[in-house]
């Protein structure tokens, strides 16, 4: 990202800041296919609407397997036809879905557990229709490692708050926040940044119209 070195301290007196307000809880690790799902919901989402989506589908579905071989449309009804981009969750969910079982000879990820960060996240980023939002949750939330999921919301206020350039893009941002925080700080620092995304004037603004 251009003017990457400007932008560091500003990042992390951000991130200060943050993690002072919001005093995010502990991590929680997630099943690999769980946290892949759960991404997908999730992105310029609430994590209200997202938990409601996914209480539906663990309760409509026994397993993943059934939400595999479901039609996209019987999907779309279930969630509900009001939940945002919601076509383009549900493609990405059963495009997916299958792409691991045709690949893995099964649905399960475990596998994964047992090779590198870089080969994992290469692994997820040839998914199809994959976003940084949920290659970032799923490294985030799977397998512990450090990683930022971004999407258009915490874009946004990253450029409200002066983090970002003006016209950098969500890939952009990933890579940048990534490299400049710790490890160990990025969980913390997405969930506060995505709460305060949520709470930030424009964002409720926006909610409103």
């Amino acid at each position: 990202m251009k003017n990457a070195s400007k932008h560091a301290d500003e990042l992390k007196a951000l991130c200060k800041r943050l993690l002072k307000e919001y005093k995010p809880e502990p991590r929680t690790t997630l099943e690999p296919l769980k946290a892949l799902v759960r991404g997908m919901l999730s992105f310029d989402a609430t994590d209200s609407r997202a938990d409601d989506a996914m209480a539906v589908i663990e309760k409509e579905f026994c397993d993943l397997n059934e939400l595999r071989v479901a039609t996209d449309l019987e999907i779309q009804e279930m969630l509900g036809t009001r939940y945002p981009q919601i076509e383009t969750r549900v493609a990405m969910m059963t495009q997916d879905l299958n792409f691991i079982f045709e690949k893995e000879h099964t649905l399960n990820l475990n596998r994964l557990k047992e090779s590198g960060k870089k080969e994992i996240r290469q692994f997820l980023r040839d998914l199809p229709e994959m976003n940084p939002f949920v290659d970032g949750y799923v490294m985030l939330f799977a397998f512990e490692a450090g990683a930022m999921p971004v999407d258009q919301e915490i874009l946004e206020y990253l450029k409200e708050e002066e983090v970002v350039e003006p016209d950098a893009t969500v890939e952009d941002a990933q890579k940048f926040v990534e490299n400049q925080l710790k490890t160990e700080e990025l969980h913390d620092f997405f969930v506060a940044v995505r709460q305060a995304a949520v709470d930030s004037p424009k964002s409720k603004k926006k909610a409103k119209a």
